[in-house]
């Protein structure tokens, strides 16, 4: 029996880890005639005017805009640039919709005794397991639309979309930006889900 713990043991706790691991998922769309960057300047700014000086609209900005230099965008020149990238941000309660506060996995040993062959040793795997809890969802929505100013053309339409318990918009959205920006700017026209652990 202590052989059989000894064995299974760090199976048994790696699974358990890896099942109750926080993530994030996100579903992407996107649409782009982007061309490729050389080195282009383009300025961060937000859909919504009333927010633009705002300090958490700021937070976000700074993040999409090392995400761009990344890609070989450069920050705006004496407050002038060649493309505008505007981004838009909110959440809102899913009406009607839960989610189960519950663990996806359950693993049990078990010993028995046999009638004359000695003893017996099984392992199982089972569902649902822990708190049956349930909590409100939310939906949490961010945009990017990036926009040539010479002539207001629009380049590039990326959607990212997150559904969860968290009701504070600022704790997921830093990982909705990260998920927009893997393989930026994507195949144009498509729609996947990017699944983020949390750290």
């Amino acid at each position: 029996m202590k052989l059989l713990f000894k064995l299974l043991g760090p199976v048994i706790l790696s699974t358990l880890l890896f099942a109750c691991a926080p993530s994030i998922k996100n579903n992407i769309t996107r649409f782009h005639n982007l061309p490729t960057p050389h080195g282009e300047t383009i300025s961060v700014v937000a859909m919504d005017p009333a927010l633009q000086q705002s300090i958490e609209f700021a937070t976000y900005a700074n993040m999409v805009g090392q995400k761009l230099g990344t890609f070989g965008y450069n920050p705006p020149q004496n407050n002038a640039s060649l493309y505008v990238a505007e981004i838009g941000y909110d959440i809102r309660p899913l009406d009607e919709t839960f989610i189960e506060n519950r663990s996806p996995i359950s693993i049990g040993v078990g010993v028995g005794s046999g009638h004359r062959r000695g003893t017996s040793m099984g392992m199982g795997l089972s569902t649902g397991f822990g708190s049956s809890n349930r909590q409100g969802a939310y939906l949490s929505h961010l945009s990017l639309n990036i926009i040539r100013l010479s002539d207001g053309v629009r380049l590039y339409e990326g959607v990212v979309e997150n559904r969860g318990q968290n009701q504070n918009i600022s704790a997921v959205i830093p990982f909705m930006i990260d998920a927009l920006f893997q393989d930026f700017p994507g195949q144009s026209g498509t729609s996947n889900t990017i699944k983020t652990t949390i750290n």
